[in-house]
């Protein structure tokens, strides 16, 4: 069966890190992938390509010329005879359904719904609402399969496009991925994550200067356009947070593997797979209870509310002073990260593609 990707870019991020994971699964498992991407940034498209998947620019366009886009999405699926046409986040979600609907496409389509785009991670205005009647009245005529990578993001796109079919196919991880990264006995709390509202940073060191003066060392794994803000905030409270900047996945993982506990203290979630990279990797975690951080982590980890800095402090202060507790942690970790292994994933998601191919055949 002949697959093809759909994404704006393949920046740095959940979603492209999600191909860059699946798709040489797919393949593997006899599946012919392909990867169409919009526009740049690309620094992702070495890495598919060194795996073995072709990635396919399409012509560069304006953000909105939507039916331009669809035509040129129409003409590479024909001429790669793709048999599934599968879209990635709003405009390539937007651009799959529009050729489906218009008949321009001829490949079953399905979408797949990363975040928690109406609850609070876009502000809300006109602006946001005409994007979701827009994408309401699209994709319910052109997505023969919505998915979503957790069961909060399910139900958030069901209520927001009154969709009735969303399949769950959750993020996956890799544990080839992990070779290398041994448990280290560290002392330092590490933060994986964008440094962005939604990550939940500033709670974090409103939590950490109630561990004054016994803040053990903490770094934010990670870059983003809060990062000269939280720097001011760290140096007036005179904590002992240190910033690493971007990293590329490898560099994570080896930060994530040398720490003594990982915090998500995230205010929004569509799946939460840092944390799900930080349990493969035996790592206790203190994490909030949102989105879909409770799914990656099961009955591990101690989770609090979001946007409760007591309550954190209270959850840090817990963690790090039980260290039995923490060992069980890292002995249930990587028995609960198992269930979102890549081969499994990889194995669910080309079910459903057969099904969405037979299903396609019936009504044709």
């Amino acid at each position: 069966m002949k697959i093809l990707h759909v994404i704006e870019t393949l920046n740095i991020g959940g979603a492209e890190r999600l191909l860059v994971t699946l798709l040489p699964e797919l393949a593997s498992q006899g599946m012919e992938v392909h990867v169409a991407v919009m526009q740049p940034p690309m620094p992702l498209k070495s890495e598919l390509e060194a795996k073995g998947i072709r990635v396919h620019v399409l012509p560069r366009r304006g953000k909105w010329h939507i039916f331009r886009q669809a035509r040129d999405l129409a003409r590479l699926a024909k001429s790669l005879q793709a048999e599934i046409i599968h879209g990635h986040l709003y405009f390539p979600v937007l651009v799959t359904a529009l050729g489906r609907s218009c008949g321009w496409l001829n490949a079953a389509t399905h979408a797949t719904f990363h975040n928690l785009a109406y609850a609070g991670a876009n502000k809300k205005t006109w602006k946001l609402e005409a994007r979701r009647r827009l994408a309401t009245f699209i994709v319910r005529r052109g997505i023969d399969q919505p998915q979503a990578v957790s069961q909060i993001s399910a139900d958030h796109y069901a209520a927001s496009y009154g969709l009735k079919n969303i399949a769950v196919l959750h993020n996956a991880f890799d544990p080839n991925s992990l070779n290398g990264n041994e448990r280290e006995a560290g002392d330092t709390i590490v933060v994986p994550g964008r440094l962005v509202h939604e990550k939940g940073h500033a709670d974090l060191i409103e939590a950490l200067k109630q561990l004054q003066p016994d803040c053990p060392p903490v770094t934010f794994a990670g870059d983003g356009p809060l990062r000269n803000a939280l720097e001011t905030e760290i140096e007036a409270a005179q904590l002992p947070v240190s910033i690493t900047g971007q990293l590329d996945h490898a560099r994570m993982l080896q930060t994530i593997a040398s720490a003594q506990l990982v915090v998500v203290p995230s205010r929004l979630e569509g799946f939460g797979l840092t944390a799900l990279e930080a349990i493969a990797l035996g790592k206790a975690v203190v994490a909030t209870n949102v989105g879909g951080l409770p799914e990656v982590l099961g009955e591990l980890g101690h989770k609090v509310a979001p946007n409760q800095p007591t309550e954190l402090a209270e959850a840090l202060k817990a963690a790090l002073g039980d260290p039995d507790w923490i060992a069980e942690q890292e002995a249930a970790g990587p028995e609960q990260a198992a269930k979102f292994a890549v081969a499994t994933i990889a194995r669910k998601q080309i079910a459903l593609y057969q099904e969405t191919h037979r299903a396609k055949g019936r009504r044709t």
